[in-house]
């Protein structure tokens, strides 16, 4: 009896390296990023005599059901072997050699939980497997390989949703256009006598650049129409030129003009925008003013592509509605040419009404001539109008309102912004 003891003893002590030396050597199974998802499980119903004809009911799932017949019918024309397990034990038994497949036209359509039809072929049990032959006890699968690990760098990569190029807003129905965000050139280098002259126009850096955030911006000018159903849903009074309360009859797509800035604040806040800053009009009406790119030597470059009015640098009178268009008053915004767009497909941002922004008049950094009503008491005007002339209706060109106060002054019209949230 000692003798056996020790012999046990033994056989322990060389047992156990052995097993430590075979689960070292076992596959980590993270060492593949791949799975085998199971597409689909056939139940065996019904089994016939003379070769194996065996009726196979596949109840639908959810990948099944997002497949067309003809879809489903390709998975078995292009595998001819399918497994077979038991279904008491759901152990593999063997392998289904399929010949011929016959669909049962009555459960292939949609409407119905399952599809049943008839394979044809062998059946080739394994060397260990107990089922000599295929019974009702047994059912069929197909298996494809999946991903079940995917590097975050891939998985994010290409889902980025861009912003809409344009939306319509919630409460006045507005189309607006989206003004995306980067640095911004604004002003003009050439004429320092003007207040829209920006002494670092041509040297461009960092430094003299602004970043603008995105926002979205009315594609047109608040019309009459528009501005009378403000008044009405806030029982307001109408501005002192409607004769009657009333905006000229035919005149409902006409720019909205002569009004003051507090009055703009205030359909702005009804609405739920806000009035843009000078540099936003400025940027949705000329673009971005400059291209970034990196030289050779990996210091940054600017190219300026900032141009004179909304459509280019040359003037023209069917594009913008000025003195010198000889139209004499303004135009509706839906007569307005397209042509005569921003990049970002603003239209009428050259002449035709001029228009308020919420910034204050003041002279770019770096200019010389100072006044004591700077940056006080004036709200910046842009775009220019019907009586301006081409020069006062550039994309950088700058007028002022609020004399004698905000409030008093009906200096212009106006578009709206509204900032662009993820």
């Amino acid at each position: 009896m000692k003798k056996l003891l020790m012999i046990l003893f033994v056989w322990g002590i060389v047992i156990s390296p052995l097993v430590s030396q075979e689960e070292t050597s076992e596959e980590s199974p993270f060492a593949t990023t791949k799975k085998k998802v199971q597409l689909w499980k056939g139940e065996v119903v019904g089994v016939y005599k003379n070769r194996l004809w065996i009726k196979v009911r596949i109840y639908r799932n959810q990948r099944i059901s997002k497949l067309s017949l003809a879809e489903i019918k390709s998975l078995f024309a292009e595998t001819k072997e399918f497994p077979v397990y038991q279904k008491l034990t759901d152990l593999k038994q063997g392998v289904l050699v399929v010949r011929d497949t016959v669909w049962e036209e009555k459960h292939i359509n949609k409407k119905n939980q399952f599809i049943e039809v008839v394979l044809v072929g062998d059946y080739k049990p394994d060397l260990s497997s107990k089922m000599k032959e295929i019974t009702t006890d047994a059912y069929i699968s197909s298996y494809i390989e999946e991903d079940f690990f995917t590097e975050p760098d891939a998985f994010f990569k290409g889902r980025f949703t861009p912003p809409r190029k344009t939306v319509f807003h919630p409460k006045d129905r507005k189309e607006m256009v989206l003004v995306s965000r980067g640095l911004f050139l604004y002003g003009q280098g050439t004429d320092p006598s003007s207040d829209s002259f920006n002494p670092y126009f041509l040297e461009p850096k960092p430094s003299n650049l602004k970043e603008i955030p995105s926002f979205y911006i009315d594609k047109y000018e608040v019309t009459n129409a528009e501005y009378a159903y403000f008044l009405k849903q806030t029982n307001s009074p109408s501005p002192p030129h409607w004769i009657g309360g009333k905006y000229p009859e035919g005149e409902g797509d006409y720019p909205v003009i002569h009004l003051t800035y507090r009055e703009v604040e205030r359909y702005a806040s009804w609405v739920g925008k806000r009035i843009p800053t000078e540099w936003e009009w400025e940027k949705a009406a000329r673009g971005p003013g400059v291209i970034e790119f990196t030289n050779r030597d990996e210091t940054v470059g600017y190219q300026i592509i900032a141009t004179k009015y909304p459509f280019g640098d040359e003037y023209d009178s069917l594009y913008c509605n000025t003195r010198e268009s000889k139209i004499g008053k303004a135009q509706s915004v839906l007569e307005l040419s397209t042509e005569g767009a921003s990049p970002y497909g603003a239209i009428g941002m050259c002449g035709n009404a001029p228009e308020w922004t919420s910034s204050d008049y003041q002279l770019y950094p770096g200019h010389h001539i100072k006044n004591f009503s700077f940056g006080k008491i004036y709200k910046v005007v842009r775009g220019g109008s019907y009586a301006d002339s081409a020069k006062n209706a550039t994309a950088s060109a700058r007028s002022y309102g609020g004399i004698p106060n905000l409030s008093e002054d009906r200096r212009a019209g106006f578009r709206l912004v509204m900032d662009y949230r993820d």
